[in-house]
């Protein structure tokens, strides 16, 4: 599904969003679901009639197995790089646990994260605050995991935000979920830093765009959880 020209939402991805950017020089994928969706991510690029080697960077807003699930596998089928900030990075390394959860809820958590296969990989770079990347500016929003990362867009005026931000059926702002996110009281301070910039679309890992007017949404919802 297009969003804006050159922005799509990939169809088919299931209880995640997977997103790409068609670009001059090739197109971005940012986050790729769970496992077993690197060929259908690839049917999605060829059906707007690219070939797969024109997926060039496979950017991880964070490392759960929802968002990074497929990324090891689309490297193989496109030689594309996967960046992924420097902090998350061990956890796909498998040199760290891959989700810090608490509360009742996290054994079963743990137990499906074993269950799903997910394959460690390397990553080919680590994003750190203020990089840039394919056009994006790398901003940490940490709370959901202690590594995760939004991507700013100021030519259309858009922002990736993983798990950072949900959106909800009429695209208004949700806070992320207490039972997944690791620091909620970070993920606030997060959603604030996110609301300081100028968005017209918030792309959330999961639920509707923000859209239009995304930053003003950002801080009605702030208003009724203040810090």
């Amino acid at each position: 599904m297009e969003i804006i020209q050159g922005l799509h939402k990939i169809d088919g991805i299931r209880y995640v969003n997977s997103y790409l950017l068609v670009r001059e020089n090739g197109i971005v994928v940012i986050d790729t679901g769970m496992p077993g969706n690197a060929e259908r991510i690839v049917s999605y690029v060829e059906n707007l009639g690219y070939k797969s080697s024109y997926i060039k960077t496979i950017i991880l807003t964070h490392s759960d197995i929802d968002h990074s699930g497929s990324a090891k596998k689309l490297r193989e089928l496109t030689g594309a790089k996967i960046a992924i900030s420097d902090i998350d990075a061990p956890r796909v390394e498998g040199k760290m646990e891959l989700k810090k959860l608490k509360g009742p809820f996290a054994p079963f958590l743990r137990a499906m994260f074993k269950l799903s296969k997910f394959q460690i990989f390397e990553p080919d770079v680590l994003l750190r605050e203020g990089d840039q990347i394919e056009g994006l500016s790398v901003i940490r929003t940490p709370g959901h995991t202690d590594g995760s990362i939004s991507l700013y867009s100021r030519g259309n005026l858009s922002m990736f935000v993983g798990d950072a931000l949900w959106g909800d059926d009429k695209g208004e702002a949700k806070s992320p979920s207490s039972i997944v996110t690791a620091d909620m009281e970070e993920a606030w301070k997060s959603i604030k830093k996110i609301s300081a910039f100028e968005c017209n679309i918030i792309l959330p890992g999961h639920g509707n765009p923000i859209m239009p007017e995304a930053t003003k949404k950002v801080k009605e919802l702030l208003a009724k959880y203040p810090l």
